[in-house]
């Protein structure tokens, strides 16, 4: 996805759907509590900048679960 289209999506996301995406990208990447990551969500989601950054991350993120369940680290 090129960098307009993540803009575009990022303009047409609700104030909750960029706050879940903010959590689910700091509970992912990070090493954070959930309390931790949904502060730091809380902090983050009017920053389109780096909503824009926690989206592409997620996009690009890959599989992380192999078939037998096990994480990739």
């Amino acid at each position: 996805m090129n960098e307009e289209k993540i803009k575009q999506f990022v303009s047409d996301m609700s104030y909750w759907q960029t706050l879940n995406l903010m959590i689910a990208h700091y509970m992912i990447t990070t090493n954070q509590s959930r309390e931790e990551c949904y502060e730091s969500a809380l902090d983050d989601v009017s920053d389109d900048e780096k909503v824009e950054c926690a989206l592409e991350s997620m996009i690009n993120i890959g599989p992380i679960i192999d078939n037998a369940g096990k994480r990739h680290e």
